[in-house]
This record gives structure tokens, C-alpha cells and sequence, in this order.
């Protein structure tokens, strides 16, 4: 019942975030998360920077010269959307550490057999890609070079886009057959 009520608090949050647009309000509501985070707060912080840091750069340095260029003001906006995305951002994290998915889902058969299928291919592609890196690893006696690292990042999404591609095809095959299609 915890799980649940935390998943409909989660939903909620979600919603206000995406469609309150006052600095003060989104500022006092991540000030509350990081008070409900605890002693977990440096860790939740750390994993929310690394998580948009390179996203929010890239869209405000667009925004800034494409404002720049227009002759238009940038600055609030740029601070809503970045205060926007790290509060969703830290809210997400700060949930999956608080509750158990397979619990918060059991009231729908539904979500627990899609849960299922996630967390199943999310495990086999976690597992998949720590095999790559350490094949990388032992096969190599020194530091690879910049150009052995590129040849192997693009083989390995090169191997995740065609098994995405193939796994998405069963799973859609297995679903229809269980009738969660209806056309």
C-alpha cells in the first residue's frame, strides 16, 4: 500500500512540475525533496548533475544564442527549464530509491507483466553490456586508444539496436498472443 501511495504521489509531482512555471515555488519544492532524500541527498544529487548536465547545456546554449540572435530576453527561461528538469530529475531518482516497482504495480496484472518485461530486458542488456566491457578489458593489455574505443562503442549499439529491434518483435508477438492487443 506504501509503494502504491508513493507511485500516485510520484504521478502527481510529475504533473505539477511539468505545468507550474514560478522560480519560487519549483525552488521550495526541490528544497523539500532534498529534505525528504535524508542522507542519501549527496548521492541523489550527484546521480541527477551526471544525469542532465550535457542535456541541459546543450538545449541552453541553443536557446541562449538563438535569443541572442532573435534579440529576445533568455534568462528566466533558461532557469525554469534547467530548475524544471533537475527537480524531475531528482524527483525520479529519489522515488525508484524509495520504493519496490513489482508492489506499487500489483494491483494490474497488466503493469506487473510489462514490469516484468522491462526489468527482464533492462537485467539481460545490463548483463550484455558488462560482458562487452570486460571482453574489451581482457583482450587488451594497455589502455585502448580513442580509435579502438570508438570501434567498440559503435559495435556494442550496433549489437543493442539489432537486438532491441528483435526483442521488440517477440515481445510484440508474445503480448498479441496474450491478447493485450486489441485491433
Amino acid at each position: 500500500m506504501k509503494d502504491r501511495l508513493i507511485l500516485l504521489l510520484y504521478i502527481a509531482s510529475v504533473l505539477m512540475l511539468t505545468s507550474v512555471h514560478d522560480l519560487l515555488f519549483l525552488s521550495f519544492f526541490l528544497l523539500s525533496l532534498f529534505l525528504i532524500s535524508g542522507k542519501n541527498l549527496l548521492s541523489l544529487l550527484r546521480k541527477s548533475f551526471i544525469s542532465v548536465v550535457f542535456f541541459n547545456f546543450a538545449v541552453s546554449i541553443s536557446y541562449i544564442i538563438f535569443c541572442l540572435l532573435k534579440g529576445q530576453e533568455w534568462l528566466s527561461y533558461v532557469v525554469l527549464l534547467n530548475l524544471r528538469v533537475f527537480s524531475l530529475t531528482f524527483l525520479t531518482f529519489l522515488f525508484v530509491s524509495k520504493i519496490n516497482f513489482f508492489k506499487a504495480v500489483s494491483f494490474s496484472k497488466t503493469l506487473q507483466y510489462l514490469l516484468t518485461i522491462s526489468y527482464s530486458q533492462i537485467t539481460a542488456y545490463t548483463k550484455s553490456f558488462e560482458d562487452f566491457r570486460l571482453s574489451l578489458k581482457s583482450r587488451l593489455i594497455q589502455r585502448p586508444d580513442r580509435k579502438d574505443v570508438y570501434t567498440f562503442i559503435s559495435r556494442v549499439f550496433s549489437y543493442f539496436f539489432k537486438k532491441s529491434v528483435e526483442n521488440s518483435k517477440e515481445i510484440s508477438q508474445a503480448m498479441r498472443s496474450r491478447g493485450f492487443f486489441i485491433d
